[in-house]
């Protein structure tokens, strides 16, 4: 089972060139969870909502799983999310998202 924490740290050494599809895969659900919807010229839909500043967390949370769970399936539909859980930076106050991915279905299988 793969774990992809939405706090960009998967993608500081970005491949542009993946050595495997499942990497691909790991990779494009990264930016995904790290893209702000309309910041992506010609994709505006890609990515998750910015606007949950001073809403409750547990509102902000639930809000959150819906559109992975729907940006994944449009956007990178080789994933299979198992489940979705939120870390807590208090420091900074941002809401972390991690993704667990039960597979990745790729043409070889």
């Amino acid at each position: 089972m793969d774990v992809i924490r939405g706090d960009g740290s998967l993608l500081k050494e970005i491949d542009l060139a993946p050595a495997n599809e499942h990497q691909e895969v790991l990779q494009n659900v990264a930016v995904i969870l790290d893209t702000v919807q309309n910041s992506c010229p010609m994709f505006r839909d890609l990515g998750l909502p910015g606007g949950s500043l001073h809403r409750p967390q547990n509102v902000v949370e639930n809000m959150l799983v819906g559109y992975i769970y729907d940006q994944i399936e449009e956007y990178e539909p080789r994933a299979v999310v198992a489940d979705i859980q939120f870390e807590h930076d208090a420091a900074t106050g941002r809401t972390i998202p991690l993704v667990y991915l039960q597979e990745v279905e790729t043409d070889n299988e």
